[in-house]
């Protein structure tokens, strides 16, 4: 290759990615040579120093070096082949676990020295290392140095990736830079090319942070300015939106309960949207089990008043469904025609919505994404509702303006974010907090458990289930080799023994929509009474007979995910249980059950989060393909962050060579990737 490559090259340039290998890649997200270095890497392996076995810490990574003494080859669960390797080094023995490699007996020497590498654990007084990495000294598996690891994409190998990243950074325009030079030199930013290779490839810690800085920084300023244009655009681009002032006092009237305080505030703060002529781009914040829903619905119900139509947009067929079910039930009262669009329905049944939507047959469309897609044609659309998994940025939003006169947006986010950072995060939206529970909800009850105490745990699933009530237990795995992380497929068996009477179904991202359809559908209607799952149940899923859920290994959940999963119970006016088991012995592991057994409120849980994790190394999260997300992990760097935000407002104003048009692609990317806001 005699040219240098641009960054906006088809990945398949770089030798080595053709068909098979371009075709996984895309599906990961990796379409050009920019895509495949700001794959950055997840964590790092410092393998740089050999340390004493008897000087390892616990739980953290070490490079050890010991002489096989003895191996043994026994069946760890009844199924399961274990190799245990004991070797010894000046200054202790030690052993290596091996699962599912009866192989190693016979490709290891005894005698023999080898390096190991891994996270050692304390078992009985012994220093334990489980599936190590494990090699002869000076080989070409003993690699030295700090070695970047990746997101693994299945069909592609760990070499062949950081071969290609290599191959990337070497032949690449890398050293282009899009930054202004004011901006640059204010900032004391290192090179764009220095960052990437250094991100990827660190010499020193303090490369890699100076490294990491400017990649933050980067990420940050683009967001920024991009939400500016973003705002730019919209309002020039937008007719009036307004919708007729009519009283909705008779839906209100006719609730089977009483709005709350913070329900009925933000109902206002949406209407006087509404008949403004200007779109509402709202974001509604509110802790799970609020009552978000029934602000939507009055939202919809206004719109449907003044002879407009509206779109409800769920990320999953299952909360479609769900939302369908619910809004069909309150408005039938009202002669309201509720559809479902999904992306599973027969073709005659999508031909017959579709004209029922075109015609304005139908008052409220409930959805996937598929409601916005160009075979759906509106009579009059007015308001589309969707949540923060779905948020809508400019390509969206001129979709959307094509569908109808003026289309308002309302986003329900069941994320607390603090509203500083909430301002920041989504800055081109307006915004309404709900704080208060509905009537008649109690709150959760969580206890944390360790090894010893777990059947304390199980003892409340079974009271709960005798008195008719409905389970979930959670495990972060599908299935695992790790001893010490449950799995879904290790607890299926263990609670179909433990609660033979009741029947248990399994529920994992691996089975067909359908199948998990069918599933929750099962559980809801209670032809099965215990759901073991891993988080797809996390997001809005509603069952209000389930009132405990067992959260194995909670050690190895965020707090914002905990409690987000303790969000599925509690949504009656039965008690209910959060039973968190942690295996860890770490201050974080403890202090996060801590918190979760004190707090219930998600804005003060938010908080917390952010005081624990603090800004952390969020470097291997930034090519999740979640925009929104991962805006979220970086604003955790507030120095960074509101340097970005002065630079953007003066850049707006003065460019100071800061190439913008890299900005608008950085737009078009994330809002065809996957739909985030300016984004």
């Amino acid at each position: 290759m005699s040219d240098r490559l641009r960054l906006s090259d088809d990945v398949s340039r770089i030798k080595g990615i053709g068909g098979k290998k371009k075709e996984t890649l895309a599906a990961a997200g990796i379409n050009t040579i920019d895509d495949l270095l700001a794959y950055y890497p997840v964590r790092y392996k410092d393998r740089r120093n050999l340390v004493p076995a008897a000087r390892a810490q616990e739980d953290r990574d070490s490079l050890v070096c010991g002489e096989l003494i003895r191996m043994n080859v026994r069946s760890f669960g009844g199924r399961r082949p274990m190799v245990e390797c004991v070797l010894k080094d000046e200054s202790t023995v030690f052993s290596a676990v091996f699962f599912n490699m009866p192989y190693l007996r016979k490709t290891l020497k005894t005698g023999a020295k080898y390096v190991l590498f891994g996270r050692m654990r304390m078992r009985n007084g012994m220093r334990v290392w489980t599936n190590p990495e494990m090699s002869q000294p000076g080989s070409d598996r003993d690699a030295r140095g700090i070695i970047p690891v990746y997101r693994n994409i299945p069909g592609i190998t760990g070499t062949n990736f950081t071969k290609w990243i290599r191959t990337a950074l070497e032949t690449a325009d890398v050293d282009e830079d899009w930054i202004g030079s004011r901006t640059t030199a204010d900032r004391r930013l290192c090179g764009r090319g220095f960052a990437l290779r250094s991100i990827h490839f660190p010499e020193s810690e303090q490369h890699y942070k100076t490294a990491r800085y400017r990649l933050v920084y980067e990420q940050l300023l683009m967001y920024q300015l991009a939400i500016r244009m973003s705002r730019q655009k919209i309002e020039s681009a937008s007719e009036d939106a307004s919708i007729e002032p009519k009283p909705i006092d008779d839906f209100i009237d006719s609730l089977p309960f009483t709005l709350t305080d913070g329900q009925l505030s933000c109902i206002r703060e949406i209407e006087g949207d509404l008949i403004s002529p200007r779109p509402m781009n709202r974001l509604v914040q509110g802790d799970v089990g609020c009552g978000k829903t029934v602000v939507a619905e009055a939202a919809m119900y206004k719109c449907v008043l003044s002879g407009r139509q509206a779109a409800m947009m769920a990320p999953t067929e299952i909360l479609a469904r769900q939302h369908y079910e619910r809004l069909r039930a309150d408005f039938a009262p009202f002669g309201i025609k509720v559809c479902l669009l999904i992306s599973g329905m027969k073709a005659a049944e999508r031909r017959e919505t579709l004209e029922e939507i075109a015609t304005g047959a139908a008052d409220i469309i409930v959805g996937t994404h598929a409601v916005i897609q160009k075979d759906v044609e509106f009579s009059d659309l007015a308001l589309v509702v969707t949540d923060e998994q779905h948020r809508f940025g400019v390509n969206q939003r001129k979709t959307l303006v094509r569908k109808g006169r003026g289309v308002n947006v309302l986003v329900m986010s069941a994320t607390p974010i603090p509203r500083t950072m909430a301002a920041t995060v989504f800055g081109d939206m307006d915004f309404s907090i709900i704080r208060s529970r509905p009537e008649g909800r109690r709150e959760i009850i969580t206890r944390a458990f360790d090894r010893t105490s777990r059947e304390r745990a199980y003892r409340i699933v079974r009271d709960e289930l005798d008195k008719g009530n409905l389970a979930y237990i959670i495990a972060p795995s599908i299935d695992s080799e790790d001893e010490d992380l449950s799995s879904v497929m290790q607890l299926f068996e263990e609670i179909r023994q433990r609660y033979p009477g009741h029947k248990a179904e399994l529920l994992h991202g691996r089975l067909g929509k359908e199948e998990k359809e069918s599933i929750m559908e099962d559980f809801r209607s209670h032809k099965v009474h215990i759901l073991v799952a891993t988080v797809v149940i996390e997001v809005g899923i509603d069952v209000p007979d389930a009132t405990v859920i067992v959260i194995e290994n909670s050690e190895r959940f965020g707090l914002a995910q905990l409690h987000q999963l303790r969000g599925r119970v509690g949504r009656s006016a039965k008690q209910s249980y959060c039973c968190l088991i942690n295996y860890s012995r770490s201050e974080s592991a403890v202090a996060r059950a801590k918190a979760m057994a004190e707090i219930s409120d998600g804005f003060e849980i938010s908080e917390v989060d952010y005081k624990l994790r603090g800004p952390g190394d969020v470097m291997g999260t930034m090519q999740s393909g979640n925009y929104s997300r991962d805006i979220l992990a970086l604003c955790r760097y507030t120095d960074i962050l509101e340097a970005a935000i002065q630079d953007a407002d003066r850049i707006m104003e003065e460019p100071d060579g800061t190439d913008l048009r890299h900005v608008e692609e950085y737009m078009l990317s994330a809002a065809e990737s996957d739909n985030s806001d300016i984004l």
